[in-house]
């Protein structure tokens, strides 16, 4: 299978894993639904940026390695590698159901909520608040952010 085609089927696998709409994600990144299309089913041309973004999206990481270069693309919301992987994922969580709540993308929210420190608390206080309920945690963000205006 040609790179494109993997990555294409990768994409497309991890949107349809999220349950997540083709228009829904190209609007978010900022692409039309048939650049999607054609990414998913290895046929589109695209940026590398274009690709970053949809992985940061997705929560997709890749490393690729050759003679002359190494990279690698870690997850847009890994925060650190030393942070335990279940206060991350509580972080994750964290984010995206506060994004749901105020209707807008988890990389947005994520933003808003780091500028703002609220990332740091959770991290912070994951001991004494990963066992709050949803509600409880956005309520908690409702008033940090208020705090901040």
């Amino acid at each position: 299978m040609k790179s494109k085609a993997r990555i294409g089927k990768i994409i497309k696998e991890s949107r349809l894993k999220h349950n997540l709409r083709m228009d829904d994600v190209a609007k978010e990144i900022g692409i039309t639904r048939s650049t999607l299309w054609a990414i998913e089913n290895g046929t589109g041309n695209y940026s590398i940026d274009t690709l970053l973004k949809l992985m940061d999206y997705l929560n997709l990481s890749f490393e690729m390695e050759s003679n002359k270069y190494h990279v690698h693309k870690q997850r847009a919301t890994r925060l650190n590698k030393m942070i335990d992987k279940k206060i991350n994922r509580f972080v994750i969580m964290c984010v995206e159901q506060y994004a749901l709540k105020i209707n807008k993308g988890s990389q947005y929210t994520y933003r808003i909520l780091a500028n703002k420190g609220i990332i740091k608390e959770l991290i912070d206080d994951y001991e004494d608040m990963h066992g709050m309920s949803t509600y409880s945690i956005n309520e908690y963000i409702d008033k940090r952010l208020s705090l901040e205006d």
